[in-house]
């Protein structure tokens, strides 16, 4: 029986960054408490209340005790070692602990070539694409694949890192006679017009929420804005919401998940899914009544099974690397405007190419909202 779990239940999150942070803020507010388990000290989400176990994640022991400390789990990130999704397996066959979303969704994401092939199982067109795994020496059958094209490593990739372009064949076959082992997934490089992404929510008893489509704009392969709502076509909403229903209905998902799309006219290409929260859904917090880590409460917890989604016009800005905080002026800009709404995630370092925090304008998209 799918019990509801009211507070003062304990949830807990795999992962403790910026995403396992905004969970907690919106599972605490609820009465709840949040443990986190990561290798990491002081997190983001140990900053606003969570608990932290800390271990690493092939840690079975450590693993255990974080295990029996919660009466649910999520997940914050899908780049998670096999054997932990195994031990978590294993865990769940002996002891009543409520997982969502599934491990076998956490195992479809973060294996490229398994989400190719399951989106095309599924009807979610795909560029075209070649697993190669193994020790390969030579390749010779490269016809299903026009160049330029992108290799990526199959397992544990994202925001850019783990790819490398190949403009032509022969530069690609110069590369491979070097490569003695291969787990990767060569892709035909779509020529798209630009990238869409979709936040979506399943519950327990099979009902779907979802927001409609954003734009999203990156820069050095990592998400620099997202649009909300994209300005597309009536045929290619209803297309991309059709899609991630499909997809949501096909993992019997419970949980929040975010789909990334190529539109290329008036097409729909599949790039990816990520199996929780997404960055392109952080305008959820401030241009929604229900953010996308509400709706990742209600799925884990089953309190509410049903409601109604209204979002309205919304920009977000990754603040990232070391922009934002060397001119000392942007910070009470920003906050002198009430249409702006500040969310900085509290991490220890700032790095180039870290995402810090994000900020959310109140309003439809116009040139110059933001001042790095």
């Amino acid at each position: 029986m799918h019990r509801p779990l009211y507070p003062p239940a304990i949830l807990g999150v795999l992962g403790s960054g910026q995403l396992g942070r905004m969970f907690t803020q919106s599972a605490t507010k609820l009465g709840y408490t949040v443990h986190v388990y990561s290798p990491s000290i002081d997190t983001p989400a140990k900053m606003v209340g969570a608990v932290e176990f800390i271990g690493n994640y092939s840690d079975t022991q450590k693993l255990s005790e974080f295990l029996d400390s919660i009466d649910a789990l999520t997940f914050e990130f899908e780049n998670i070692p096999d054997e932990a999704l195994n031990f978590i397996d294993e865990y769940i066959e002996t002891e009543s602990l409520r997982v969502y979303p599934s491990t076998f969704a956490i195992r479809t994401s973060n294996n490229r070539i398994k989400e190719k092939n399951f989106f095309k199982a599924i009807g979610i067109p795909v560029t075209n694409f070649l697993p190669l795994k193994g020790e390969i020496s030579s390749i010779t059958d490269l016809s299903n694949i026009k160049f330029p094209a992108i290799l990526k490593t199959n397992k544990f990739g994202y925001d850019g890192k783990g790819q490398r372009k190949f403009l032509s064949r022969e530069e690609f076959l110069n590369f491979q006679v070097a490569t003695s082992q291969f787990d990767h997934i060569l892709e035909e490089i779509v020529p798209f017009d630009f990238e869409i992404s979709v936040i979506g929510a399943r519950f327990y008893n099979g009902k779907m929420f979802i927001y409609p489509p954003s734009k999203n704009i990156h820069v050095n392969h990592i998400l620099d804005e997202t649009i909300h709502p994209a300005n597309i076509s009536g045929k290619l909403l209803q297309e991309a919401l059709d899609l991630t229903k499909n997809l949501l209905e096909k993992l019997n998902y419970v949980g929040v998940l975010g789909v990334e799309f190529f539109v290329k006219g008036e097409l729909l290409i599949g790039n990816e899914f990520a199996p929780r929260p997404h960055n392109s859904g952080h305008f959820t917090i401030d241009g929604a009544n229900y953010s996308q880590f509400d709706l990742q409460l209600f799925a884990l917890t089953g309190i509410i099974e049903d409601i109604k989604l209204e979002t309205h016009p919304t920009v977000m800005k990754n603040i990232i690397g070391e922009p934002f905080f060397k001119d000392k002026d942007l910070y009470p800009y920003y906050l002198k405007n009430p249409n702006y709404k500040i969310h900085l995630y509290q991490k220890k370092e700032i790095l180039p190419g870290r995402k810090l925090g994000h900020i959310n304008y109140l309003g439809e998209y116009k040139d110059k909202l933001f001042l790095f």
